[in-house]
């Protein structure tokens, strides 16, 4: 197996675009890398991984797409849709929708939280406790500086500081398997002040609708559709009811098992501190 094979496996299974250490990472970790002699009989590994991006990535049939190419610290990597075969959606192809519309409708921040991120693996019920991207909105930095040194005084939890967003990624949700793709939005998002459910490909029978405006009383998960093709026609289905209050219990959980989570809070503390995004840190709005 060459290893062009395996970066663009990894490619096509992520949520979202990838730094070169990450890919590095999880190569050695493929189940395929026993078979690919070609990358094994390499001394510097993550220099063969870095030579493989930069020559599918150039040419007059690149393969493979970056993001932050003119940062070299910063770039991060994705398989271009015209490998991945015409257009049909990948969910790697509705992370960055889901990113950009959360930001130009909501002024939230997002970052993807990577299950492969968990710190404790042997838990197996952490399979449904991580949700697939969360978010921010920086509500303090709407304040004047006054308001600002008062809100601050509420804490990073109070809505007045700070806003929190979870979201669960399918590619599709009809009636077949509803109940699953709910639910598990209910268990991984439930702590955050706003909770959703987006959707590549969503079942819009009056019935069905009505089915989730139930549900979302009961629950208060939202609904978003996704539009890959035409992204400004995402659109928000049913609104979820607003969580005064996250669970911090279930966040001190969250942030003790997966890293990715636990980096989210801290910045979000540094977003309070310093009064100020940093953009690097959150998923790239392309």
């Amino acid at each position: 197996m060459k290893l062009i094979e395996i970066i663009t496996d990894i490619l096509a299974n992520s949520l979202h675009p990838l730094q070169l250490n990450e890919i590095y990472d999880l190569v050695e970790k493929h189940k395929h890398l026993p078979a690919c002699t070609e990358y094994l009989r390499v001394k510097v590994r993550k220099s063969a991984v870095a030579r493989c991006l930069t020559k599918y990535t150039s040419g007059n049939n690149p393969i493979i797409g970056i993001v932050n190419e003119e940062q070299a610290s910063y770039k991060k990597y994705y398989l271009l849709r015209s490998y991945l075969g015409g257009n049909t959606p990948k969910e790697i192809d509705l992370h960055p929708v889901l990113v950009k519309f959360l930001y130009e409708n909501f002024g939230v921040f997002c970052k993807t939280i990577q299950a492969t991120k968990i710190i404790k693996k042997t838990q197996k019920t952490l399979t449904w406790t991580n949700p697939d991207i969360v978010g921010v909105k920086p509500v303090i930095l709407y304040w004047n500086e006054f308001f600002r040194k008062e809100v601050e005084k509420l804490g990073l939890f109070s809505t007045r500081v700070l806003e929190f967003y979870s979201f669960e990624i399918k590619l599709k949700v009809d009636k077949s398997n509803l109940i699953e793709s709910y639910f598990q939005a209910v268990s991984n998002s439930s702590w955050a002040n706003y909770n959703y459910l987006a959707v590549g490909d969503l079942d819009r029978k009056p019935t069905f609708i009505d089915e989730l405006k139930r549900l979302n009383k009961g629950y208060g998960i939202g609904i978003i559709q996704l539009d890959a093709q035409k992204p400004e026609q995402s659109s928000i289905v049913v609104e979820a009811v607003k969580n005064e209050n996250v669970d911090i219990n279930f966040m001190n959980f969250l942030s003790s098992n997966n890293k990715d989570f636990l980096n989210f809070i801290r910045e979000c503390s540094c977003i309070v501190e310093k009064k100020e995004i940093n953009q690097t840190f959150f998923d790239p709005i392309i």
